[in-house]
């Protein structure tokens, strides 16, 4: 669309409050031939020179009258009658090597998919931010989530402040529109009691790689990825210490952990220090019975593949998958009094144990163990930094975020020492 207006066209100088000789700038356009919409031209912040108001009108018709000339004979950029849709898969293509993560570009992709689905073939000179509210509030009707609903309008507004600094619009339409940040579920971590039960259970499964990360979960509080991207050239047994410098996704891939903070050094307690070294004579062994080797690269989480070759079958070592690894821990959480499966499948007994299969699980999650070393370290008083630390947080206002029930439990734990010590 362009930009030209009637000779007409009526201009507005709206005074911006609390800020005195400063003035938005626009004109009346007219209709919008195609959807009847009433149109305006860009905003303009003008500032007055004169200190003196009353000579503000003045200069204000004077700029009004510059910026009409400027219109009449300019044309917008021809971008911008381009669809919102396809701005945003324009702008999302040409992201595709920023992203470290294929998660994280697939997560982007899909809110692309919902601006396509939400702002069609509008045009990104037609968009308005009264077009953005309706949009949402349909959303919202046809069952559209209030996380969606905010990681999508972010993203729109990254979008078209992208198309504010090319110059293709003249301002963002987001930014009038207001989201509330969505609730999320409250994170449930694993009291000290139920821990110290979940540890027990570990222990008493028989050795294997699977019951290795469930541990450096529990004792270490490590992200899943950072769990599954550990080989024995990160563990020191004399130091007892445990080097973070890695992830395993779900792609299958090695890549560096999610932010600087997360490349970390974290000391190890005995008990993980024992269980590591008992797991690592007993993953040689293993590994012994295919032929092959213990090296410093092994996953310390690790699995078996055999795989087809010219002289025969031959295995190698290799990183379990991440969801191969969920389905064994929720196995073990049912069997252990940590979870449930609606849709009970199969029962059988072994040692003397009963074990559940099925469809439908409610219960423990492998992050939770993160949230529950958190929980239970802020509880005991250890300082926000070194939780932060400990975690891999980017910055100590996460931490202070995510578990602030914790530290609230703190601070009255804290009120009501100081008033024992005072008391008369």
């Amino acid at each position: 669309m362009e930009h030209r207006i009637k000779p007409n066209a009526k201009g507005y100088a709206e005074p911006v409050k609390g800020r005195p000789g400063v003035y938005r700038l626009y004109f009346s356009l007219g209709k919008d031939p195609r959807t009847g919409k009433y149109l305006r031209s860009p905003r303009r912040t003008y500032h007055c020179k004169s200190k003196n108001p009353k000579n503000w009108p003045k200069e204000c018709e004077n700029a009004l009258s510059a910026y009409r000339a400027e219109l009449e004979g300019a044309r917008e950029h021809e971008n911008g009658a381009r669809s919102v849709a396809e701005y945003a898969e324009d702008f999302h293509a040409m992201r595709a090597s920023a992203f470290k993560s294929p998660l994280a570009y697939t997560r982007e992709g899909d809110y692309i998919r919902h601006i396509r689905e939400l702002f069609g073939d509008i045009r990104l000179s037609n968009l308005r931010p009264d077009d953005i509210r309706h949009a949402y509030a349909d959303a919202k009707k046809n069952g559209m989530s209030d996380g969606e609903l905010h990681g999508t309008h972010v993203k729109l507004r990254q979008i078209l402040q992208d198309a504010v600094d090319n110059e293709i619009i003249g301002r963002n339409p987001c930014a009038p529109v207001k989201l509330p940040k969505p609730t999320y579920r409250e994170r449930k971590p694993l009291s000290a009691e139920d821990a110290s039960r979940f540890l027990v259970c570990l222990l008493d499964e028989p050795l294997s790689a699977k019951t290795a990360g469930a541990m450096l979960l529990l004792q270490c509080g490590l992200r899943r990825g950072e769990m599954l991207g550990l080989s024995w050239r990160d563990y020191d047994p004399v130091g007892r210490i445990l080097r973070i410098d890695k992830q395993y996704t779900n792609d299958k891939t090695l890549r560096p952990p999610k932010s600087k903070m997360s490349r970390r050094t974290i000391a190890l307690n005995d008990t993980l220090a024992r269980y590591l070294d008992r797991w690592k004579t007993a993953q040689c062994e293993q590994l012994a019975r295919y032929g092959l080797d213990q090296g410093e690269d092994t996953p310390i989480v690790n699995g078996i593949k055999v795989v087809a070759s010219e002289d025969g079958k031959r295995a190698a070592t290799v990183n379990i998958d991440g969801h191969n690894f969920d389905r064994w821990f929720r196995d073990f959480c049912v069997d252990n009094g940590f979870g449930t499966y609606e849709n009970v499948t199969k029962t059988f007994i072994r040692d003397g144990k009963e074990h559940i299969r099925g469809t439908g699980y409610k219960g423990l999650v492998p992050h939770a163990l993160r949230h529950t070393q958190a929980t239970l370290l802020i509880g005991e008083g250890a300082d926000v930094k070194t939780v932060q630390a400990r975690l891999g947080h980017a910055s100590p206002n996460t931490t202070l975020a995510v578990y602030s029930h914790a530290i609230e439990a703190n601070d009255r734990k804290a009120a009501d020492a100081f008033g024992k010590l005072i008391s008369c």
